[in-house]
């Protein structure tokens, strides 16, 4: 399975045009997210749970997902990338990985530091406000999942997985 954008220049500016109008710096701020492309195999780690990580990821095509491994050795997805998405976004105030992030199918991925971020917001509030409303999104979502997880049957479980997905 290959996601993908297609023709469009930058799989982020495509998701954030989605959302609200951006001027042409505000597209040259995001691009320069964007300068480094990469490529994952089938269950590569992104990133490692508990080790220092200084990079987000942009998801070109393909899908990743974020796990959490229990004490048993047992795994828990928390959550599924699909293209456009900044993989690790969730743990901007973390020094060490919370989790790990691998890659579900081949992908493309463009690391950049999380310093970059900060330059973005120092230049662009309004690029800094969109990236907190797609973290409270992406929140929201997760506070779902959790639901989801411990309150529906299989299929109602299935269901919203699917919906979800469609929706996203």
């Amino acid at each position: 399975m290959d996601l993908a954008f297609g023709n469009v220049r930058s799989c982020i500016v495509h998701q954030f045009e989605r959302v609200v109008d951006l001027t042409e710096d505000e597209v040259n701020l995001l691009m320069t997210l964007e300068n480094n492309e990469r490529g994952f195999q089938v269950g590569e780690e992104l990133t490692r749970k508990g080790k220092y990580n200084n990079y987000f990821y942009t998801l070109q095509s393909g899908l990743a997902c974020a796990i959490k491994t229990l004490a048993d050795g047992q795994r828990q997805v928390l959550d599924i990338f699909l293209p456009g998405q900044i993989i690790g976004l969730q743990e901007i105030g973390l020094k060490n990985s919370f989790t790990e992030f691998r890659a579900l199918t081949r992908l493309k991925a463009h690391p950049f530091p999380k310093q970059s971020l900060t330059k973005i917001f120092e230049q662009s509030p309004k690029l800094a406000k969109i990236f907190f409303t797609i973290m409270a999104r992406e929140q929201a979502m997760l506070i779902e999942r959790i639901v989801n997880i411990s309150r529906r049957n299989a299929p109602e479980r299935l269901a919203h997985f699917l919906v979800e997905m469609k929706m996203r």
